[in-house]
């Protein structure tokens, strides 16, 4: 999955929010795949806000 060029506060707190509902479903296949990749979305959205706090 590609990473979209940016991802904007709101959307971050409602991927968040979205994962965090998911996360208590039954772990499906294709669910997995979905948190998957919201997992790596969240991840490259605080690593990027990591790297502009040090800068």
């Amino acid at each position: 999955m590609d990473l979209p060029p940016e991802l904007s506060e709101i959307d971050y707190h409602l991927l968040v929010a979205e994962f965090d509902m998911l996360w208590s479903r039954r772990p499906e296949p294709a669910l997995r795949e979905r948190m998957d990749q919201m997992m790596r979305l969240i991840s490259a959205f605080e690593e990027s806000r990591r790297m502009a706090s040090s800068a």
